[in-house]
C-alpha cells in the first residue's frame, strides 16, 4: 500500500538512489529520462461515455471578464455549463462565485437547454460543499436547489481533475474563443452588456461543427439530447436567505427580523423548522409544511393566520369593529351609526373596551327586542346618551308606549342627556 504523506520529487529520489549505488547508478539525464518513460506508460485514461440528457459539467473560468464604470475597470467571474452527451455549451457572468452566483449560473443554464439533466457534475468548491467526500454534505441553498430541479447534485473526487474532465475542456475553449478576445479587443460598460455578448458569442460556438465531426454542438442537442433533458419546473426557485431551528414560545408566534409570524397553536413549545426565502417564511414541522407566509417588512409588526388560533382566540380575535358593523348593517343605519360612535373613542379597531361595550348592545338587543333597540339608538345619537344608558332609554320608552322623534326630550331620573355629557353639571 502507497504511504501516505508529500511526494518526493524526481531530483531527490535520484539523489537517493545514487547514495546507494554511486560507481554504477546512470546519470541523471537517463535516470530522468527512463522514469518518465516508465511513467509515461503508467498514464491511461479510461473515456467517459455520457449517456443523453444524464449529466451537466459546471465550472468557474479561471479568466474573467471586466467592464469599465466611470473610469475604473469591474471584473466579473464567468460561469461555464456542458452537456455531457451533445457537448452544448453556455456561459454567464457573475459579480464572484459566491453560493448564489453558482446558483443564478445553474438557474439560467437549464433555462437555456430548455430542460434539467439528471445529475449536476460539481468540484469541491465552499460555496457548493460543505463537507467533501464520496456523498457530499451540500451547503443547505445546493441541496434545495437540487430538490426543486429533481436532479442529483454529484462532486468529482479530491485530486481527480478528469472527473470533471469536460467542464475544464469546455472552459478553456470558451476562454480562448471568447473571453480573450474580450478582454483584448473589446470594452463594455455592464454586467448586462457583457453577458448580452456571451450569451451570442457561445450561441455561435455552439453553432459552428466540431474540428473532427461534421456536426455542431446544437445539432447534436436536438438530434440526441433535448428530448432526453426533464422538464422544468413549473415554479421559480427562491434563494434561502435564512435557516434556522428554534422553540415555538407559548404565543405561537414565531420572531424574524423584527416580525412575528404565526404558526398553528398545536406547536407551541415545540422544536420546528424555519426556512426563508427572498418572498416567504415556511415553516416544517416533521417534515411538513404547517405554515407559509408572505414576508413582511413592518417592524415590530405581527402576521396572523386566523386558521393558527385556538378556537378561544379565534373567538377573541373576531370581536372588532367591523364584526360588529356587519350586525349592525342587518338592523339598519341607525345601529350602524350607533356602534361607529363607540369606535369614535378609539384608534384601535379591535380595542377590547369597546368591544365589550358593543357586545353588551349585542345582549340588550336580543334582551329588549330589534324595535325597540333600533328606536333607542335612535334617540341616543340625537341626544348624545351613552351606551350604558341605552336600556334605560328602552324602559322610557316603554313607559310612554310609543316611538320617539329625535326632537322628544325623554324624562328618567337616571338619563343624564347631552347637557350632562356636553357640558357642565351640577350634583
Amino acid at each position: 500500500m502507497k504511504k501516505k504523506g508529500k511526494s518526493k520529487s524526481l531530483t531527490v529520489q535520484y539523489l537517493q538512489y545514487q547514495s546507494k549505488e554511486p560507481d554504477s547508478a546512470y546519470s541523471k539525464s537517463q535516470y530522468f529520462y527512463i522514469v518518465r518513460k516508465f511513467l509515461k506508460k503508467c498514464r491511461i485514461t479510461m473515456r467517459q461515455q455520457h449517456k443523453a440528457g444524464e449529466v451537466t459539467y459546471i465550472d468557474y473560468s479561471g479568466t474573467g471578464v471586466c467592464y469599465e464604470k466611470k473610469g475604473k475597470k469591474i471584473w466579473l467571474k464567468v460561469f461555464v455549463a456542458c452537456l455531457g452527451a451533445s457537448k452544448k455549451l453556455f456561459a454567464f457572468a457573475t459579480p464572484g462565485e459566491r453560493t448564489i452566483d453558482w446558483l443564478n449560473g445553474m438557474i439560467l443554464m437549464f433555462d437555456y437547454f430548455g430542460g434539467v439533466t439528471e445529475v449536476i457534475s460539481i468540484d469541491n468548491a465552499k460555496a457548493l460543499v460543505s463537507k467533501a467526500g464520496l456523498i457530499p454534505v451540500l451547503v443547505k441553498n445546493i441541496e434545495k436547489f437540487g430538490e426543486h430541479y429533481d436532479c442529483i447534485i454529484d462532486s468529482c473526487r479530491v485530486g481527480m481533475p478528469q472527473d470533471k474532465s469536460l467542464a475544464e475542456l469546455g472552459v478553456k475553449f470558451i476562454k480562448q474563443r471568447i473571453l480573450i478576445p474580450m478582454n483584448n479587443d473589446m470594452t463594455f460598460h455592464s454586467q448586462d452588456e457583457v453577458n448580452h455578448y456571451l450569451a451570442k458569442a457561445v450561441e455561435e460556438l455552439n453553432n459552428q461543427p466540431f474540428q473532427k465531426f461534421k456536426i455542431s454542438r446544437n445539432e447534436l442537442f436536438e438530434e440526441i439530447e433535448k428530448q432526453e433533458l426533464r422538464p422544468l419546473p413549473r415554479t421559480e426557485f427562491n434563494v434561502v436567505i435564512d435557516f434556522k431551528v428554534i422553540k415555538v414560545p407559548a404565543d405561537y408566534h414565531i420572531y424574524h427580523d423584527e416580525h412575528f409570524y404565526s404558526v398553528p397553536y398545536q406547536l407551541a413549545h415545540e422544536q420546528i423548522e424555519v426556512i426563508v426565502n427572498q418572498t416567504q417564511l415556511t415553516v416544517i414541522y416533521q417534515h411538513q409544511v404547517k405554515a407559509i407566509h408572505q414576508l413582511s417588512y413592518e417592524k415590530g409588526g405581527c402576521t396572523t393566520n386566523p386558521e393558527h388560533l385556538s378556537p378561544s382566540h379565534r373567538a377573541e380575535s373576531t370581536k372588532t369593529k367591523e364584526e360588529y358593523l356587519g350586525w349592525a348593517t342587518t338592523l339598519g343605519s341607525d345601529v350602524v351609526d350607533f356602534i361607529e360612535s363607540q369606535y369614535q373613542k378609539t384608534k384601535n379597531p379591535a380595542s377590547r373596551a369597546v368591544g365589550k361595550r358593543c357586545q353588551a348592545l349585542m345582549k340588550l338587543c336580543e334582551d329588549k327586542g330589534e324595535a325597540a333597540f333600533k328606536e333607542a339608538c335612535k334617540y341616543a345619537l340625537a341626544n348624545h346618551i351613552a351606551s350604558n344608558e341605552l336600556g334605560l332609554v328602552i324602559s322610557a320608552l316603554d313607559v310612554i308606549g310609543q316611538p320617539c322623534m329625535s326632537n322628544e326630550q325623554l324624562t328618567h331620573r337616571n338619563i343624564r342627556g347631552k347637557g350632562y355629557y356636553g357640558g357642565r353639571h351640577e350634583q
